[in-house]
């Protein structure tokens, strides 16, 4: 486990909120050694020996150590420390402050747990960069590879490209300023035009029949989805409330409802994974 780093004399010479930082930054290499499951009970006791001196430094009580080998006792303990230390900085605790950033490869999923449906993905004037890169990242976990974006920014954003975190690279984005036109333009190339919205005939989404090839359209996060481009469905769909709220965050209610086709879409094709 790594050591402080510090003799008295200098870790005294630093500012409170250094003092405070540097505990963090020694105690966050010590979370991220015990989530790795490479400490023991005898290096537990020497850590805790360790910075039962450091608190003495500050003239400040010790708690004791977990009377367990119960290793996620040893990280809550920890991370209770870490926690204590960046409240006193001034701070509040981060994902990153108790474990490394983690990087998952990309995977090839088998053509036999594909859904077999052909969906293109709509937004309609949205406002939100921050639903619009949370959109693409949820277009790109279901399988979509077009998102027609009407009257909203795309991949060009960076901060959509903060949110979809690499998705956008893998999705076709098509930009039009007349999207009812665009979705003309789809149904004339077979595609079904569904739109998301609660109006009178809106069918809820668990009952409807999800057809093979369409275009899902999602509206305005305050204004839904305008009149011109609403009188282009072919159908539209919602999400039943349950609650006093009568609606989602948009990225949201596409995960619900473009989810919703995909599993539909799985069972026509008899499949169980």
């Amino acid at each position: 486990m790594k050591n402080f780093g510090f003799t008295e004399k200098k870790f005294m010479s630093l500012s409170e909120r250094g003092k405070q930082n540097h505990i963090v930054s020694w105690l966050g290499e010590v979370y991220q050694t015990l989530s790795a499951g490479r400490v023991s009970r005898q290096q537990l006791e020497a850590f805790h020996t360790r910075y039962r001196m450091i608190l003495a430094w500050l003239d400040r009580p010790c708690p004791p150590l977990p009377d367990s080998e119960d290793t996620r006792e040893w990280l809550v303990f920890v991370s209770d420390l870490i926690h204590g230390h960046r409240t006193a900085s001034g701070k509040i605790l981060r994902d990153h402050d108790l474990l490394e950033k983690v990087v998952t490869g990309d995977r090839e999923v088998p053509e036999n747990i594909r859904p077999d449906m052909e969906y293109q993905v709509a937004l309609d004037g949205l406002r939100s960069l921050f639903n619009v890169g949370s959109i693409f990242r949820t277009c790109e976990a279901a399988g979509i590879r077009t998102l027609v974006l009407g009257n909203c920014l795309g991949k060009e954003s960076p901060q959509v490209r903060k949110t979809a975190m690499g998705a956008q690279e893998r999705i076709v984005e098509e930009h039009t300023r007349d999207l009812a036109q665009a979705l003309e333009l789809k149904k004339e190339a077979g595609f079904t035009v569904i739109c998301v919205e609660t109006v009178a005939g809106s069918v809820p989404c668990h009952e409807y029949t999800w057809p093979a090839k369409a275009v899902l359209v999602m509206g305005n996060e305050e204004y839904g989805i305008s009149p011109h481009v609403l009188r282009t469905a072919d159908d539209t769909v919602h999400i039943p409330m349950f609650g006093k709220k009568n609606s989602l965050n948009v990225a949201n209610a596409l995960s619900a409802v473009l989810y919703q086709a995909v599993f539909s879409r799985l069972g026509r094709k008899g499949l169980t994974s």
